[in-house]
């Protein structure tokens, strides 16, 4: 078990991931939560190693699925 920041910020998203998970999906904000959270969870699972290009194209996939959440996001007027 790594003893580090990165452990520890790991297991703050896991936390935030579950608490999420209670969060009605319905809502325009919670893709883009759901998104960045996993985002985050794979750069911190993979902080003391390097990423497979596989893992980098998913990263990729994940920072669009962000981008077009947020896109969705209504303004408010």
């Amino acid at each position: 078990m790594q003893s580090d920041v990165s452990a520890a910020m790991l297991k703050r998203v896991e936390e935030l991931q579950r608490l999420a998970e209670s969060i009605a999906e319905h809502h325009p904000y919670w893709p883009t939560l759901y998104f960045t959270l996993e985002l985050l969870r794979r750069v911190l699972e993979k902080w003391h190693s390097d990423f497979t290009r596989e893992e980098l194209e998913e990263l990729k996939w994940l920072v669009e699925k962000v981008a077009d959440s947020v896109a969705k996001i209504p303004p408010k007027d």
